[in-house]
């Protein structure tokens, strides 16, 4: 073979393993149904949603082999209404639910961007559900914000330990702490039993004014899993301060509930959820039975019932029930593809 040949081969073989040394995936999930809900003003069937089981979404993630076990790492996703074909949010952000790069290595990963916040990476495994039925369980809009922007987080593992911590960067001009979150949190997980807290103490802004108020919180929850059964449970705080003449506003979230994988193809849950306003003397309780049944590895279909009721001031505030609703019941059915 002459040397002309042998150069163009060699070249050929690491242009290939350069090539092999990153990746880019596209991804998604597309969730379509209708659900049913009777609060006693009226009943409704509705199909205009973000995804019902999950969230719609399309994304890019990708990884670049860098050496020594290090990678850069990405991640771009969006949010869409699967019945308008329109973003999941009203500011026009093409990539509202994820975007940041990063490193990740022998010690962790650090990413930097918009990205879940540690309340959501850490309540997913905490949740009977793992975060579905996002707009009927009321965990997700509980997550302290579910997104921060300007997010720089790190992640590691240690043993049984996860560890993670995070600083989002505020951006307010003159001012190093408003607009603020700083979070840390802890997983254990050993065997069948996972442990997890986590801490986020934010400067949150008041309405659309330029005053910043100090909001705190937490969540702790466990998770017990039995061959093809999933126990789990916890409990959210949040507190955020009022300004001079108002009241603070605290929050706090109960749930408990269970999956269990009855065969290969089939899971069924129940869970039962309880939202309280102590300040306010309000309560909300949920109770959802689901049933999934997996056409594939890709498609399932679902289908769930829920019931809710309505106390305290919860009854008579409008912001949070506009028909002042004692009860509601609802149902929905669908189905679930991922690529």
């Amino acid at each position: 073979m002459s040397a002309k040949m042998t150069g163009a081969v060699a070249l050929g073989l690491v242009s290939c393993a350069a090539h092999a040394q990153s990746s880019v995936t596209l991804y998604g999930i597309i969730d379509g149904g209708a659900r049913y809900t009777n609060n006693g003003h009226g009943a409704l069937i509705s199909t205009n949603t973000n995804g019902w089981l999950s969230s719609n979404r399309l994304g890019f993630t990708g990884h670049e082999d860098l050496g020594g076990g290090w990678k850069a790492i990405f991640q771009l996703e969006n949010g869409f209404n699967l019945s308008t074909g329109a973003l999941d949010n009203t500011n026009g952000a093409i990539f509202n639910r994820m975007a940041y790069v990063g490193l990740k290595g022998p010690y962790g990963q650090v990413t930097l961007g918009r990205q879940w916040n540690l309340a959501h990476d850490i309540v997913y495994d905490l949740d009977p559900f793992r975060l579905q039925y996002p707009s009927i369980i009321p965990l997700t809009p509980a997550l302290d914000g579910i997104h921060f922007n300007n997010d720089l987080k790190y992640k590691g593992s240690f043993g049984p330990f996860k560890v993670s911590f995070e600083n989002s960067f505020g951006g307010v001009a003159g001012n190093l702490n408003d607009g603020t979150a700083r979070s840390a949190g802890v997983q254990y997980k050993q065997g069948f039993l996972e442990l997890g807290g986590v801490y986020i103490h934010k400067r949150t802004q008041v309405g659309t004014s330029t005053n910043y108020v100090p909001d705190d919180y937490y969540a702790l929850g466990t998770l017990m899993v039995f061959g093809p059964l999933r126990l789990a449970g916890g409990f959210m705080n949040e507190n955020q301060d009022g300004m001079v003449g108002s009241a603070p506003v605290r929050t706090e979230n109960y749930w408990g509930g269970a999956t269990w994988d009855i065969t290969p193809f089939t899971r069924i849950g129940a869970g039962a959820y309880e939202t309280s306003l102590p300040n306010s003397d309000a309560k909300r309780d949920l109770g959802i039975v689901s049933v999934t049944y997996s056409l594939s590895k890709r498609t399932l279909v679902y289908a769930e019932t829920d019931f809710t009721r309505y106390r305290g001031t919860y009854v008579t505030n409008k912001t949070l029930n506009p028909q002042k609703a004692q009860r509601q019941i609802g149902a929905t059915v669908g189905i679930d593809h991922m690529f």
